[in-house]
């Protein structure tokens, strides 16, 4: 270990940013260097421009002390040197007295190696006892740079470079000149030179290893053994490169929480020394030696053996020169036992396509690559908001679409679409349907397409089969662009056992737990991650983090976390914990980091748990595991099981729609319609919205009720492709989803239900802003199992954006169903699936009517509205709306409780009440009578419901004198006479007496009746202009009360006007309130309502 530490080591670029304390009482260990913007540590990029501190004479004989032994020799040729880096390179050798150096190297098939020094040393005058002109060497450059163009010509072209009986693609380095030094052949591909060195500065001359102070930088000349053309190629030892990862580096993977693990392990393109080249670095504790092999070495495992840091178990090696982008690679290892296996890269961002299944140098490596060759992301806008709304981003409208990308869209011939081919068709699907995000299922490398991507080989790199991993980042950056959130299936709970992938990955357990009561899942055939290992934490969460910053996801899906937490999970035999319970703590503790560092350095990302139990505190960011959602696949088990019994069966398993009231506050929740239930021969969820045998029209009308179901319930949407347009078939990952069927007329219009069902959610705050609260939902009708219909109210602030959800999943339609509301006036229909704009049959109230309210609901309900409700059929109702000066007193007080901005509210409240109000002897009839229904109908919603004392208040108000009553004739007040005074009176002036008598009669008779009409109008026209002046009384009233610093101010110190007005607007409430309860009762009356008192 002391060898290895006197190495010199590639220093990191350092991160700025600092943690601080975590929370749920544990604490992340990455500290200062945290990385989670995506920018590399890269090593050192310049070459050392230090003084020269030696002077060096070439040896034309090796001195005995500096051969290689033969012992070395051989391990190398075996690729079974347990310290390759021991003996190649540059090594001190003689005694304390002797300043020497040796270097050796080790070029596979070379037939001879010259080397010249770069760097300080290349600018000392050298003894030369062989050295070559200087003619020469330009020649022989200049030839070998033609020779080399031509072969990266051939590479580039498909040639493969034993066509052309050279070496694989010898990259040229340009020279600056100097004297090239003939290597020793030692051995096959073994060179060596010695050299004596004179010091030149003090601190060489207090030393005997060159080493110590200066690096030794040179570059190689070759020849191949096997090339006809004789030419020399020039190339960089791998072997003269000190330890690429710094100890604090490998010290924080070994810690458990190397956030930025992905640019620490792999492969990366970096420039080490001012030399292009391959950084190689994989942990393999209990692997005797390893080797990189690939395309750049022909596979061979004695080419390239890799230095191991013992004391982290982590083997790397700088390759120069010849890896190239797109280069397939694997690492051999020799175990333990004796064995020889060829592994993959774990941490590799690329591989080729199944079933080939070798790591590949990725060109898209972010990380690494320069500003100006890397992806250039257009997504700024969505990502500062994302970080904007963290606070709020669990009130925002989440409805998800489902999707498996191989088999959304195939081209011709069941041809794979690149992610590039389908962003643009999956955008207009999802802007189509009104979907806010996107679900992908794992798009993580895996071998089995049959897996569906839950059994993963590669956690950092993306699905090969469709596309680089830029193009992926296209498809998320086209959605983000037009405004959906992208989610990803992640799976940190098993892997594969191909032996090839990570199973045994050093020939014993080593991602996996070691006893296979705790290692295996014997039921799904995969292997289990050791959750106790930190090199294994560190893997896990770094591929995490990974997709966040590599991709932009908006938010990761963890699956089967049932089976992570419980050390018992589907398991016969199975190791209690330490304390000798079933959970698995190590797992717990794990997912509460991976929550908490995302949580605080992704704002707005989302995490979701797809758990299946009643594990307590899923979503419990302080004492428990942290999500931010719940998969609830208890209510889609429930509701799918229900759906599937005959309709005569359906009443005896009511309870299975409303059951989930009972645990919906325990968590917050997404409502999937996943892909479980639709492959397996379970059938399409077309197939499970009836009993077997059911018409289409059955189906499609009951599919129809269950997402409009779904979107109404607390928790967010989410639907697996497919069932938007009924799908007919159960889905099947190797082929295409058929699109032809969408195309169809019935289909279409059952997809344009999903549309306008999805726009309701995200467009109306009470569908999705509240889901978390359990007061903004409440029952209207959940005990009606024999006509299988629930009603619920979804709230959210105010009253006015109160919704109406009711289900129908019987085949009758219930004519005047009775439904208790809240609030009076017009309900306005949303949405009803039986419209014929849907493919229905158009029973019941259409899109855009309004349903007008009786007195008295059922079950306590103040108000009832009596709707004919369509079979298998679902519909959304709109509370009515508000006055407007009323909705922005409402709104204001709501902002200034919430420290929201108001002054707008404010201004446009004064205008309202600033504007004229029209006489209403000057209004049209018809205009008339509807606003004093208004009038009368509307202000109570706006106060409230009556007090209960006010049938008291209306008696005294008729008992006090001088207050009109509206329809009652007031006492005392006598008709003036008109009547001439009285002539003497004749018989004749009799009988014509008489005659005006009974004909003044008729006519007084006739006044006094139109009096009484006109009287009664009069009345009438008063109560209302009363009305409506104490409703702006009270609006004044609340107006003030709004207003700032005097609403806020002690009593003491308002102003006397201000009380007086309010003290005036209390009592003018109690008259408005009793004024419109008597014409409520009266209109009640008239049209055979049910009045308060009928009840």
């Amino acid at each position: 270990m002391s060898d290895i530490a006197s190495q010199p080591v590639a220093k990191p670029v350092p991160v700025s940013g600092k943690l601080g304390a975590a929370s749920a009482g544990y604490s992340p260990k990455e500290g200062y260097e945290t990385n989670v913007q995506d920018d590399a540590i890269l090593p050192s990029s310049a070459p050392c421009d230090s003084p020269a501190a030696a002077k060096l004479t070439y040896l034309s004989d090796i001195p005995q002390s500096a051969n290689a032994s033969d012992h070395d020799v051989s391990l190398l040729h075996s690729a079974h040197h347990a310290d390759p880096f021991a003996v190649l390179g540059p090594h001190a050798y003689g005694g304390q007295d002797t300043r020497a150096v040796v270097i050796r190297a080790w070029i596979k098939d070379a037939a001879e190696v010259e080397l010249r020094f770069t760097g300080s040393l290349a600018t000392v005058p050298q003894d030369l006892t062989e050295a070559p002109s200087a003619s020469e060497s330009e020649a022989d450059h200049l030839q070998g740079e033609r020779q080399g163009e031509r072969l990266q010509q051939n590479h580039q072209g498909g040639e493969h470079p034993d066509q052309a009986e050279s070496p694989a693609s010898c990259r040229l380095q340009a020279s600056s000149g100097g004297v090239w030094y003939k290597l020793h052949r030692r051995a096959d591909w073994l060179f060596q030179g010695a050299f004596n060195w004179l010091p030149i500065t003090e601190a060489a001359e207090a030393t005997t290893d060159l080493l110590a102070v200066t690096p030794v930088e040179y570059e190689l000349r070759v020849k191949y053994c096997g090339d006809a053309s004789n030419q020399s190629y020039i190339l960089h030892d791998a072997y003269r490169f000190g330890c690429s990862l710094g100890e604090d580096q490998l010290r924080l993977f070994q810690s458990g929480s190397c956030w930025h693990v992905d640019n620490l392990m792999g492969s990366h393109f970096v420039e080490v020394e001012g030399v292009q080249g391959v950084r190689f670095a994989v942990w393999a504790p209990n692997a005797q030696f390893l080797s990189v092999v690939g395309e750049f070495n022909q596979w061979d495992g004695r080419a390239h053996p890799m230095r191991k840091r013992h004391e982290f178990g982590v083997w790397e090696i700088f390759v120069p020169d010849t890896p190239r982008v797109g280069h397939r690679y694997m690492y051999k290892i020799h175990t333990r036992r004796g064995t020889d296996i060829m592994k993959i890269d774990p941490y590799a961002q690329e591989f080729e396509n199944p079933p080939a299944h070798a790591s590949v140098i990725s060109g898209c490596d972010d990380a690494y690559r320069q500003p100006r060759e890397r992806y250039e992301w257009r997504d700024g806008e969505w990502m500062q908001q994302r970080q904007q709304n963290k606070e709020r981003v669990t009130r925002m409208p989440i409805s998800i679409y489902e999707v498996h990308l191989p088999s959304w869209m195939r081209g011709d011939n069941n041809r794979y679409l690149t992610y590039k081919e389908l962003a643009h068709r999956l955008v207009e699907h999802c802007q189509l349907l009104n979907f806010t995000h996107v679900e992908f299922l794992p798009l993580a490398h895996h071998p089995f397409e049959g897996s569906w991507g839950y059994q993963v080989s590669g956690l950092f790199a993306p699905y090969s089969r469709l596309g680089s991993a830029d193009e992926l980042k296209y498809l998320i950056d086209e959605l983000h662009l037009a405004g959906i959130g992208v989610f990803l299936d992640f799976v940190p709970a098993h892997f594969v056992k191909d032996d090839w992938a990570l199973a045994n990955f050093d020939g014993e357990p080593c991602f996996e737990y070691a006893d296979p009561r705790e290692g295996e899942h014997k039921t799904w055939g995969t292997k289990v991650f050791n959750f106790r290992r930190n090199e294994v934490r560190s893997f896990l969460l770094g591929a995490g983090y990974h997709w966040l910053r590599r991709y932009h996801v908006d938010g990761l899906r963890i699956d089967a976390v049932s089976s992570m937490l419980y050390k018992n999970y589907c398991r016969d035999e199975w190791i209690p914990n330490e304390e000798g319970g079933d959970a698995n703590l190590e797992a717990i503790n794990m997912l509460q980091e991976l929550n908490w560092v995302i949580h605080r350095e992704f704002p707005g990302v989302l995490t979701m748990a797809e758990e299946a139990t009643s594990w307590r505190g899923v979503t419990d960011k302080e004492k428990g595991l942290g999500f931010d959602f719940k998969w609830d696949l208890g209510w889609m088990n429930d509701t799918i099981s229900y759906l599937c019994k005959p309709t005569p069966l359906r009443p005896e398993s009511h309870g299975k729609l409303t059951f989930r009231g009972l645990y919906m506050a325990h968590e917050r929740w997404v409502l999937p319609l996943s892909h479980d239930e639709v492959v397996s021969g379970k059938g399409s969820l077309l197939d499970k919205c009836a009993f077997i045998g059911s018409s289409f029209e059955e189906k499609a009308s009951t599919l129809k009720s269950l997402i409009v179901y779904q979107a109404g319930l607390c928790g967010r949407p989410l639907l697996f492709m497919g069932a938007e347009f009924a799908q007919g078939r159960e889905w099947n990952e190797s082929r295409s989803l058929d699109w032809h069927e969408a195309r169809e007329e019935h289909r279409s219009k059952v997809m344009k239900s999903v549309a306008d069902t999805m726009a309701i959610y995200k467009n109306e705050k009470a569908m999705h802003a509240g889901d978390d609260e359990p007061w903004n939902f409440k029952w209207v009708d959940c005990d009606s199992r024999n006509a299988c219909l629930v009603a619920f109210l979804k709230s959210y602030e105010e009253w006015f954006n109160d919704l109406l959800v009711i289900c129908n999943f019987s085949a009758d339609t219930h004519y005047r169903y009775p439904f208790g509301v809240p609030h009076g006036g017009e309900w306005e229909v949303l949405l009803n699936t039986d419209d014929w704009a849907y493919g229905g049959q158009m029973r019941g109230i259409g899109k855009g009517r309004t349903a007008k309210t009786t007195q008295g609901g059922r079950l306590g309900w103040p108000y009832c509205l009596w709707l004919d409700v369509p079979a298998w059929s679902a519909m959304i109702l709109k509370a009515p709306k508000p006055d407007r000066a009323a909705e922005l007193v409402e709104r204001i007080r709501i902002a200034k409780g919430a420290c929201r901005p108001f002054e707008h509210m404010e201004r446009e409240l004064a205008l309202t009440l600033k504007k004229p109000k029209q006489d209403p002897a000057t209004q049209d009839p018809a205009t008339q009578d509807s606003t004093t229904q208004e009038g009368t109908e509307r202000a109570p919603m706006a106060l409230g419901r009556p007090a209960a004392d006010e049938p008291a208040k209306m008696a005294d108000m008729k008992e006090q004198p001088g207050i009109e009553q509206p329809g009652i004739e007031q006492p005392g007040c006598q008709q003036p006479n008109t009547e001439p005074a009285s002539q003497p009176m004749t018989e004749e002036s009799i009988k014509v007496g008489s005659t005006k008598a009974e004909s003044t009669k008729a006519e007084s008779t006739k006044a006094e009746s139109t009096k009484a009409e006109s009287k009664k109008a009069e009345s009438k026209k008063a109560e209302s202009t009363k009305a409506e002046s104490i409703k702006a009384e009270w609006l004044k009233v609340q107006a003030l009360k709004l207003e700032s610093p005097e609403a806020e101010a002690p009593a003491a110190t308002r102003s006397v006007p201000a009380a007086t007005e309010i003290e005036q607007g209390k009592k003018n409430i109690v008259v408005l309130r009793s004024a419109a309860l008597m014409t409520r009762k009266r209109n009640s009356r008239r049209e055979g309502g049910h009045s308060l008192e009928d009840m």
